[in-house]
C-alpha cells in the first residue's frame, strides 16, 4: 500500500515544466484503490460539510507499517501510548471509503482531499521557498499518461492554501500530544476541529456525534 503524500517526502522524479505538467488521468482507479490518503484536518471538514458523512466512520488512524514513506521526524504523527499515528481515509475491500463498489467513481469528487486533486503531481521549490516546477511522482503505481496538459498556476494555488493550513495542523497535533491522559484514542484528534461544523442537512457534528 502507498502513501499519498504531496509536500512532505522527497521523492525522484521526473523533470517538467514551470507553467504546465503533462498528465491526464485515465480513470483506472489505482489512487483510489491502491494509495492511502492523508487528510488534513480541512479536508475532513470539508467533507463533513459537504456529504454529511461521519467522520468517525470514514477515518482510521494508521501506523508505521501502513506509511513506511512518512518519516519519523514528520510533525503530523500523533502521540498515543507510546506508538504513532496519522490520520487517514478509511478503506475497505473496495479502496477508499468514498469510492462507489460499483461504478467505482469517486462519492465525494468535489469534496475530495487536497492531496487527491493533486496526485500524482509533486511540487519543487528553491532553497528560498520560491516555486520552480510542477513534475509526476515516480515508482507510485498510477500509469502517469502523458497525452495531457495540466496547468500550474491552479495546482501552485492548491498547494498554497495546504501550506496555509498545515502550521495549524501542527499546532492541533502539539495540543494532542501534550496530553498524556492514559485513556487517550488515536480518535479523540477529531474533537479538536469537528465540533460545530455545519452539515447539508443542518446539523452540527456536536449535535450529531456527542
Amino acid at each position: 500500500m502507498q502513501t499519498c503524500v504531496f509536500h512532505r517526502i522527497p521523492v525522484r522524479y521526473a523533470a517538467m515544466g514551470k507553467n504546465i505538467v503533462r498528465f491526464k488521468c485515465h480513470h483506472c482507479g489505482h489512487c483510489c484503490r491502491d494509495v492511502i490518503c492523508l487528510p488534513t484536518p480541512w479536508d475532513v471538514i470539508r467533507l463533513v460539510r459537504e456529504t454529511g458523512a461521519n467522520p468517525y466512520e470514514f477515518i482510521e488512524f494508521v501506523g508505521p507499517d501502513d506509511i513506511s514513506e512518512v518519516p519519523k521526524s514528520d510533525p503530523t504523527w500523533l502521540r498515543c501510548n507510546g506508538k504513532r499515528y496519522m490520520m487517514a481515509l478509511r478503506r475497505n475491500e473496495h479502496g477508499c471509503y468514498f469510492l462507489h463498489p460499483n461504478t467505482r467513481h469517486c462519492t465525494a469528487y468535489e469534496a475530495r482531499p487536497l492531496l487527491c486533486r493533486l496526485y500524482p503531481k509533486k511540487l519543487h521549490e528553491s532553497r528560498q521557498g520560491d516555486f520552480k516546477a510542477f513534475s509526476l511522482h515516480t515508482n507510485v503505481g498510477c500509469p502517469r499518461h502523458r497525452d495531457g496538459i495540466v496547468h500550474t498556476a491552479p495546482l501552485y494555488d492548491l498547494y498554497l492554501s495546504d501550506r496555509d493550513h498545515q502550521e495549524d495542523y501542527m499546532d492541533m497535533v502539539q495540543v494532542f500530544n501534550r496530553d498524556k491522559s492514559p485513556n487517550k484514542r488515536p480518535i479523540d484528534f477529531l474533537a479538536l476541529f469537528i465540533a460545530g461544523i455545519a452539515r447539508p442537512d443542518g446539523l452540527e457534528e456536536s449535535a450529531v456525534y456527542e
